[in-house]
């Protein structure tokens, strides 16, 4: 339950999707705010913010509360900016029986308490009267999973950083599909797409496979170069645009975007020849797809330079795409939008 929270935060939050809350030193059970320094949680390990997810609080079988630590890169302050599918890595190491890398979160259950441990009065907030072996060491970002003896008895829950971002990749294809729609529905007709040799994000006229058009940081997002085409309207409410954590946190470098030609500005309201089809479906106007990470069998590179970095589409060219699960050759998340 605390993981899946933990995961849903993350996607949820409203400024940077992927970013996870400051554990609670001081058992009140909301996150804590910054150090001294401005930017740096307190601590990297503490309980779970319960109050702050949401939760009840969360015990484990002997009556105790859950710890829970967090990769210092994936904290949520400004300053760790861009957060993606691809940076920045997450420094959390665990060892021992389930070993794993680059681990955005654990949460663990501290069991019983075992001989030297003190739970009352001055030790309520020590790690050590809590938690054992690598468990109790602070600053350095390594946990440990081992097999319960008289010596250690921490159960660990681990969040890996892909388990975290196979979530959040769905948050951003569904807020881009948001955008779009409310586009259609105040223009009648989808943006052009942006071409990838175009560093200005810009709407290439005609182009209808490329990345979100003009999905930068200029306050008004307009789609340049594409006569006849209507501006993005991020001032209305709701917003006719992408929001701006997606461009901040560098997403539109990752996010592949394709209209069908019938719904393009010569044909308003989808009046034209030509739809996309998505898993032998007909009848799409657009489709919007997180990459993930590159797979290297297929020798895609991020951010993505052409569209078969991003991709793992084989019939884009021909407006057809395919959605499935997730695998070893295949993590595009495809969020379709139907006029």
């Amino acid at each position: 339950e605390a993981r899946r929270a933990l995961i849903g935060r993350a996607a949820m939050d409203d400024n940077r999707p992927g970013s996870l809350p400051c554990p609670d030193t001081d058992h009140d059970g909301e996150a804590d705010l910054w150090d001294k320094t401005g930017n740096h949680c307190p601590s990297y390990l503490g309980r779970l913010p319960w109050k702050t997810l949401g939760l009840p609080e969360l015990r484990d079988a002997s009556g105790e509360a859950l710890w829970y630590a967090l990769a210092p890169s994936l904290r949520d302050h400004a300053v760790v900016q861009p957060i993606n599918s691809i940076e920045p890595p997450a420094e959390i190491k665990v060892v021992g029986i389930e070993p794993a890398l680059d681990v955005a979160a654990v949460v663990i259950a501290p069991g019983h308490v075992l001989p030297g441990q003190r739970r009352e009065g001055p030790g309520v907030d020590v790690a050590a009267n809590y938690l054992e072996g690598q468990n109790v060491s602070l600053g350095d970002n390594v946990y440990e999973t081992a097999a319960p003896s008289s010596g250690f008895n921490d159960r660990l829950l681990m969040i890996t950083r892909d388990q975290l971002f196979d979530v959040v990749e769905w948050r951003v294809a569904n807020e881009i599909r948001t955008a779009l729609r409310r586009y259609y529905a105040a223009f009648q007709f989808f943006p052009y797409a942006n071409s990838y040799s175009d560093s200005n994000y810009a709407c290439t006229p005609t182009l209808t496979r490329g990345r979100v058009p003009n999905a930068d940081l200029s306050p008004s997002y307009p789609l340049r170069s594409c006569t006849g085409h209507a501006d993005w309207q991020p001032s209305l409410t709701p917003p006719i645009a992408p929001p701006p954590w997606f461009a901040e946190n560098k997403w539109h470098l990752l996010t592949y975007y394709a209209v069908a030609p019938a719904c393009t500005r010569p044909t308003l309201n989808c009046s034209g020849s030509g739809f996309l089809t998505v898993n032998d479906q007909g009848g799409a106007g657009a489709v919007v797809i997180v990459g993930g990470r590159a797979i290297a069998s297929l020798s895609q590179v991020r951010p993505c330079a052409i569209e078969n970095d991003c991709i793992e589409q084989p019939l884009a060219a021909t407006n057809k795409y395919r959605r499935k699960a997730r695998s070893v050759s295949f993590n595009d998340r495809v969020a379709v939008i139907v006029p």
